[in-house]
């Protein structure tokens, strides 16, 4: 895989996964329109899943892409160096 291509594809993941992050911790943090009392849901896939639960799983994997991103980033700039 070429250097600009990996760099564009690690950029592109990371981008994507601070999306994902910002929507996690919304869902985490949000209240609905009931004023905190109450339990909140979001809709997926048209079946309501705890608010609370998806903002966790949303970060989780926002977490485990970042990570990724920042590996394939590391790999390409280390295989540079030892060359």
């Amino acid at each position: 895989m070429g250097r600009r291509l990996r760099s564009l594809v690690s950029l592109a993941l990371l981008a994507l996964s601070l999306l994902l992050g910002v929507y996690g911790l919304f869902a985490v943090f949000y209240r609905g329109d009931s004023g905190g009392n109450g339990d909140t849901y979001v809709i997926f896939g048209g079946h309501q899943v705890d608010a609370q639960l998806a903002g966790a799983v949303a970060l989780l994997v926002s977490l485990i892409a970042i990570l990724l991103a920042w590996m394939i980033l590391w790999r390409g700039r280390r295989r540079r160096s030892s060359s």
